[in-house]
């Protein structure tokens, strides 16, 4: 059975808690310096607020740098970027991109590109605030969308170049489907030059280089586009009234290469994985259908045999499912899937394992666990499977390595405690290990009320390193 976990935020929250005293935020908003602004007009700060004990505190009005209180083996905290001052709260704050000298951070209406050292390299203004963002990008280059002039709409779209920090183009999204220009609810999914829009209601495939659609050939009248992936290749998956569904990669040039036709009564509800292809299928009433392969040739890989465990990858919010690749904490190689179970409560603390499947037979082929510990994938690397521990109540998270057989991970980088609230507090957020470096950037961010009711300056983004 697979569990897709959608509200990530609050479960971590409810399981690490946020107030035993050993936390690092509850300071005041850091003292003006001669630092670079951050997002509107924001300080970023060598390293997080607050020492993690509390005989640490900083002076009123200022933030104490936890890298004077790191203990041996802790990483360095590179910098911390604190959350803008919105009015509103609750707001989605998507895109994050990680680059060879710097990261791209998308927030309200400005991208902003901060080097490792925190300072700005450049920022971006556009016309209203970003809505979606795929998460891979073109030769350094990735199509956003921004508000449209209705209400709910997400319907303007400009290419970025996120090394110079200029647009390229910038106009309206293509119309279509039931509900014409509305683009409520917009997933995006980018790979080569192709980048595919699923709203509610409507669907369009567009060209990267100068943001003209690209046709794929029309669905029928009672089917739909449900969601796209890309990465590597673009995947589409849509469904249709009688119960039928389909799974269709994309050439290069925006051309079906294939459609693997899925099992009546069920349809795509996830894309884990574009290259190799893994999806999760559910019927209409959301019970899972389980997890499928698909070769190359878009035929039958294998079914993953999950048995009576549930899994529970952690998903994007998603009302009407056209975010179809936005889940993290699921990797995958030519040959394996890692998928992280269910938590389970313990004596160490709350537990969940990884497990690896074998992509031509199903298998499981080995399972991870750390006692104590919440593991979420991140990726691999060549060597093997990195891993992100999440924080416990009496410490700082970590990211280790496993090798392709399994094992004893290594370690890579112990976050220090003195930030295992941030931690917690940036639970709905993008995790990036890269070069040495660790990021989580904030994928959500309350607002300013939101930050005061929590006892917290709230974090938009924070970096680690050796």
């Amino acid at each position: 059975m697979l569990a897709v976990l959608l509200v990530a935020a609050g479960a971590v929250l409810a399981v690490l808690g946020d107030g035993d005293g050993g936390g690092d935020d509850g300071e005041k908003p850091a003292a003006s310096s001669g630092a670079p602004a951050g997002p509107h007009g924001k300080k970023p700060t060598a390293g997080p607020s607050a020492g993690g004990d509390s005989d640490n505190k900083a002076p009123e009005g200022e933030e104490s740098d936890p890298n004077d209180v790191r203990r041996p083996g802790e990483a360095r905290v590179l910098f911390r970027t604190p959350a803008p001052d919105l009015p509103r709260r609750g707001v989605d704050v998507p895109g994050f991109w990680v680059r060879k000298d710097h990261v791209v951070k998308a927030v309200d209406d400005e991208v902003v590109a901060y080097r490792n050292d925190g300072t700005r390299k450049w920022s971006l203004r556009l016309p209203e605030a970003v809505c979606a963002a795929p998460d891979a990008a073109t030769d350094g280059k990735v199509v956003i969308a921004y508000a449209g002039h209705r209400k709910d709409s997400c319907s303007g779209l400009a290419l970025i170049d996120l090394d110079k920090g200029a647009k390229v183009w910038d106009h309206d999204a293509p119309d279509g489907g039931l509900f014409g220009g509305d683009h409520s609810h917009l997933g995006m999914a980018q790979s080569g030059n192709l980048v595919g829009l699923a709203w509610f209601g409507g669907s369009a495939m567009i060209r990267v280089d100068n943001g003209k659609e690209v046709s794929p050939g029309k669905l029928s009248p009672a089917c739909s586009v449900d969601g796209y992936a890309g990465g590597t290749v673009l995947l589409r998956a849509s469904s249709c009234s009688n119960g039928t569904a389909k799974l269709q990669r994309f050439t290069p040039a925006g051309k079906i290469k294939w459609t693997y036709v899925v099992r009546k009564g069920f349809k795509v509800s996830k894309i884990f994985s574009s290259r190799p292809a893994v999806v999760a299928l559910s019927d209409e009433d959301r019970k899972s259908g389980g997890v499928l392969a698909i070769s190359d040739r878009g035929k039958k890989r294998s079914s993953l045999a999950l048995g009576k465990r549930s899994y529970q990858p952690q998903c994007r919010m998603d009302l009407f499912g056209t975010d179809m690749g936005a889940c993290q904490g699921v990797a995958a190689t030519a040959d394996t899937l890692y998928l992280p179970t269910e938590l389970t409560p313990g004596g160490a603390g709350p537990t969940t394992e990884i497990h690896a499947f074998d992509l031509d037979s199903g298998r499981k082929k080995w399972a991870l666990k750390v006692s104590g510990r919440m593991l979420m994938p991140l990726g691999t690397d060549g060597k093997g499977l990195i891993v992100y521990e999440l924080p416990t109540l009496s410490g700082g998270g970590a990211v280790v390595r496993v090798g392709p057989a399994g094992g004893t991970p290594g370690k890579l980088l112990q976050l220090p405690r003195a930030t295992r609230r941030t931690e917690v507090l940036l639970a709905t957020a993008t995790r990036v290990y890269r070069n040495g470096h660790f990021y989580i950037a904030s994928d959500r961010i309350a607002g300013t009320s939101g930050a005061a009711t929590s006892g917290a300056a709230e974090k938009l983004l924070i970096a680690y390193g050796r």
